[in-house]
């Protein structure tokens, strides 16, 4: 079994997060932000590759990144508006750039895209320099909480998504994606969406690193949720040793 990880978050004026700020983050572009008059111009070089996808009758210029971002900041006119839906989430390792893409890709356009909505995609490499087996590539997908046609974004929420039963539908999505292209290319490895706890393994699930934490750790500076993380493998690691013990054990036994 591979690693699966698919979190969603919503982002919010009131937690002082920028759509635009977090669009240069997962798009390395340079972008100004008109509602609070700053520019973004952090530059990345992990970033594999990063697109817009929308419904096919919206305007041309809304394919234009900076466009698409101010136009959906003026769509929402309160102080602690929900500006879009932020989804970051795991890339197989063994598979191709090509491959990550169309993940991804058909995610969006499924999930997102044919209910009216644009999204931006931001696809980084996670390379561990040291180790190229721990490459972590992995996806970053905005998505706006406001359906978009040929007159632009619509002056009404999409509520539908705030129903809960889309996480388990989202999460199941991106497993089944991962799965077909796993499929495609003859490996013989799955994931699955399911909580450890329901795949009956008794692996610890490894923290979520903040953004702070994630970059440092990439410098090669060591940090508290790092340390941690790197103690969950050595736990794991240690319970996967034993069970082979118990297992080999019991075959000893049984002759």
């Amino acid at each position: 079994m591979s690693n699966y990880h698919l979190e969603v978050k919503n982002i919010s004026r009131c937690k002082n997060r920028s759509f635009v700020r977090l669009t240069n983050y997962i798009t390395g572009e340079r972008l100004n932000d008109e509602y609070n008059g700053k520019t973004y111009y952090d530059t990345r070089n992990d970033v594999l590759f990063h697109c817009i996808l929308l419904p096919p009758t919206v305007p041309c210029d809304f394919r234009d990144l900076q466009t698409l971002c101010t136009k959906i900041d003026q769509a929402e006119k309160r102080y602690d508006a929900r500006t879009a839906r932020e989804f970051i989430g795991s890339l197989p390792n063994e598979l191709s750039y090509a491959d990550l893409i169309k993940i991804t890709y058909e995610f969006v356009q499924t999930n997102f895209v044919e209910h009216g909505l644009a999204a931006i995609i931001g696809i980084h490499s996670g390379i561990n320099r040291e180790d190229p087996s721990k490459n972590n590539p992995h996806a970053h997908i905005l998505v706006s909480t406001r359906q978009v046609d040929a007159y632009g974004f619509s002056k009404h929420k999409y509520r539908e998504f705030n129903k809960k039963s889309y996480i388990t539908i989202w999460r199941e999505s991106w497993a089944e994606l991962q799965n077909r292209a796993y499929r495609n290319r003859g490996l013989d490895i799955r994931v699955s969406s399911d909580s450890l706890e329901v795949q009956g393994l008794e692996r610890e699930p490894l923290k979520n690193l903040s953004l702070v934490a994630y970059r440092l750790e990439q410098k090669g500076v060591r940090t508290r949720a790092g340390d941690e993380n790197r103690a969950i493998k050595m736990r794991n690691a240690e319970r996967v040793f034993l069970n082979e013990l118990k297992h080999i054990h019991n075959l000893e036994r049984s002759r």
